[in-house]
């Protein structure tokens, strides 16, 4: 039972990347993943729902029911990973990782429509498109974008906190400002907070705007300061995707190297495409 529970494991988590068991579930998982979206976004237009009604009952049966066998058998077999180990709270811990719990909110829909009398249909079928975030198992782009926030939350928290104090402060001088003029616009702080984050985000979608001069001065100033605030989180990005990117090409560089036994001083890799520098190719 142990080695069957292991292997099942191993597929529903791709932990050998060379399986082709794992690569044809993964293939299926996301095929269906894809279809499930399209049904959603499909279902949206006007007429296509009651004309292909049973096309995509049928499809929204057959996605459940396979995301809810997915579900059960990473639960079971869980407990193959020392991680957790434990049946009852390392099942726990497993269930409330963020990948699982998405897979747990892309199911928790179709269950809820047959059994809540009464429950928002429409609201329920458009969070089926959480499903969508299920590929993140299966997309490096999607895995080391995890790793760049988690590396850098705490600097990315700092800049949120950074941009909140600015917002209550830029609209708290404005409500000051303009509510005198415009008190139907400007009629409280969190309705100028409204004016704040579009005009920190530099978007302006001209909805609220000033009309006294110390307003617009201060939308002005608002702007700049916008500019440079936002500038930040972008730029913790990008410089930690270039770290991770560069760490996994020296990762892949030190297993090449041990696979060949080419010297260290010997191996490069391409800082530009990532492929392999061998000595050869040097002499070329």
């Amino acid at each position: 039972m142990n080695r069957i529970k292991t292997r099942i494991f191993e597929i529903v988590s791709s932990a050998n990347e060379g399986d082709r068991t794992s690569l044809f579930f993964d293939m299926v998982i996301i095929a269906l993943i894809m279809l499930s979206v399209g049904e959603v976004i499909l279902a949206s237009v006007p007429g296509m729902l009651e004309r292909y009604f049973w096309l995509f009952v049928s499809i929204e049966i057959v996605t459940a029911v396979v995301f809810s066998i997915e579900y059960i058998l990473r639960m079971w077999s869980c407990t193959a990973d020392e991680r957790y180990q434990k049946p009852i709270t390392g099942r726990i811990r497993y269930a409330l990782t963020p990948l699982v719990l998405i897979d747990l909110i892309s199911i928790l829909p179709y269950y809820l429509t047959l059994l809540v009398p009464g429950v928002n249909v429409t609201f329920l079928r458009t969070l089926r498109v959480f499903r969508f975030f299920k590929l993140g198992r299966y997309s490096r782009s999607f895995q080391v974008m995890i790793r760049v926030m988690k590396r850098n939350s705490e600097a990315l928290l700092g800049t949120a906190f950074i941009i909140m104090v600015v917002l209550i402060i830029a609209s708290s001088l404005m409500y000051q400002i303009e509510h005198g003029a415009q008190p139907d616009v400007f009629s409280s702080i969190p309705e100028a907070m409204w004016w704040g984050i579009i005009t920190i985000a530099t978007i302006g979608y001209g909805d609220m705007v000033p009309i006294t001069a110390e307003g617009k001065m201060l939308g002005f100033v608002i702007s700049l300061f916008g500019i440079g605030l936002f500038a930040l989180p972008a730029g913790i990005l990008a410089s930690g995707f270039s770290e991770v990117i560069k760490e996994e090409r020296e990762s892949k560089q030190k297993i090449k190297q041990e696979i060949s036994g080419i010297p260290e001083s010997e191996y490069e890799i391409c800082p530009h495409c990532g492929r392999e520098i061998r000595p050869e190719d040097k002499q070329k």
